[in-house]
């Protein structure tokens, strides 16, 4: 049978799924164990499990780990580049620390992406909208999934209390009748696109408590090439091979107070390391045991290079960065707005979104900050219903990626 796929009806549909198909498609392989979270079988004691994706094994996809204690996702936290040059260094964080014991579950990898992530990603939104919020947008609407020939690419499939995902593919044959969907998605262990059959798809999906929904927005998403992940005959970034990088990886966002910096020898023969600072003061610092640890106290764009007698290894680089969030009080009362006070060491990187999570980090609230917001530096989340204590943090966003303040606690009574 000839398959006839469909093409995009826009030029934002196809960015849709071309944007999709960057994290599904990006090539990497560890050089040491990596931390992952496996599936199991859904529904049971089992549904999931901790492991590791072997040494110098090939793998496709962006790793699935819920990082929210972190909250460190490729694509929004992380570029690709630093996710890439971290995997380079057996000393990075993503080998040498785990989240499986960490609040929340299926996190493993310090670096990852969750379902939500992806689907927000692709579809350009500001930032994550978690599986439960998805239906409250206005920009959602349901789709008549009686025919599959209703079904249109960049489709939402979602449950709102599991799981989202997209189809970005549907193939019909000579008839015009569909004969394959395909769906991609981050789901344990990896983002992976699927073909379905029309009766697989309803009974996989449909069958299993998902809707169809449509974007309103879907014609403006825009798509800009990423060397890191090509797609197609895109050029693909020369894969050097780093003689120092940082446990972050190259082009890291570091918060001030709480996270040191670790930049390490890949190579032997070297003696120390130049590290140069945002106001161009260089120094020098001896290297001990094949790295140097820092502690940069203003925030800004930092390099370092190896040296020695003159010499100088390639450099790489990272951000100092430094946002304050407070609250008006400790102790807020059901039904009160939470009122908070925000504010950036570096002024021009507005403060644009903030989360209220549960105590065991799951998202329970957020607001998107006004323009007046922002400026002011005070916004309010929603008033909560329930007593119990939440975690909040606010985000910026630079070109090393979105980051995000501490985490500060309040108490709803």
């Amino acid at each position: 049978m000839q398959l006839i796929y469909d093409k995009p009806a826009t030029q934002g549909v196809a960015n849709v799924l071309k944007r999709a198909r960057q994290l599904c498609e990006l090539r990497w392989t560890p050089i040491r164990p990596l931390p992952s979270a496996m599936s199991g079988v859904k529904g049971t004691d089992h549904e999931y499990f901790y492991g590791h994706f072997p040494a110098w094994m090939p793998q496709k996809g962006i790793p699935y780990s819920s990082c929210r204690t972190v909250e460190k996702y490729v694509g929004w936290n992380v570029s690709a580049e630093t996710f890439c040059t971290a995997l380079q260094n057996p000393h990075s964080v993503v080998y040498t620390r785990e989240l499986k014991d960490e609040p929340g579950t299926k996190a493993n990898c310090y670096y990852g992406l969750v379902c939500s992530m992806f689907v927000s990603y692709a579809l350009e939104l500001p930032y994550r909208i978690v599986c439960k919020d998805w239906l409250a947008l206005d920009t959602i609407h349901p789709v008549d999934t009686e025919q599959p020939e209703n079904l249109r690419l960049g489709d939402i499939l979602l449950d709102p209390k599991r799981h989202v995902a997209l189809i970005t593919g549907i193939a019909r044959d000579e008839n015009g009748t569909v004969q394959r969907i395909e769906v991609s998605e981050c789901t344990l262990p990896l983002t992976i696109c699927t073909a379905f059959t029309p009766v697989e798809f309803c009974n996989y999906w449909l069958k299993n408590s998902y809707g169809v929904y449509r974007y309103d927005g879907i014609d403006n998403v825009t798509y800009t090439p990423d060397p890191w992940m090509p797609i197609d005959d895109e050029p693909a970034a020369e894969m050097p091979r780093f003689a120092l990088l940082p446990n972050y990886g190259n082009k890291a966002n570091y918060r001030i107070g709480d996270e040191p910096v670790e930049l390490w020898a890949l190579e032997d023969g070297w003696e120390t390391v130049e590290v140069t600072a945002p106001d161009g003061t260089q120094v020098c610092y001896p290297l001990e045991e094949g790295h140097v640890v820092l502690q940069p106290t203003d925030v800004g764009h930092y390099s370092a290079c190896l040296v020695k007698d003159g010499a100088r290894s390639g450099s790489v680089e990272w951000r100092m960065v430094s946002l304050h969030l407070e609250f008006e009080k400790d102790i807020y009362a059901v039904g009160e707005p939470i009122t908070c006070r925000v504010r950036n060491e570096v002024p021009e990187e507005q403060v644009f979104h903030a989360v209220l999570n549960t105590d065991s980090y799951y998202v329970k609230d957020k607001i998107f900050l006004t323009e007046e917001e922002s400026a002011a530096g005070r916004f309010a989340l929603p008033a909560q219903t329930a007593p119990g204590k939440y975690i909040i943090i606010a985000l910026a966003k630079n070109e090393y990626g979105i980051y995000t303040s501490p985490y500060g606690t309040v108490t709803v009574e």
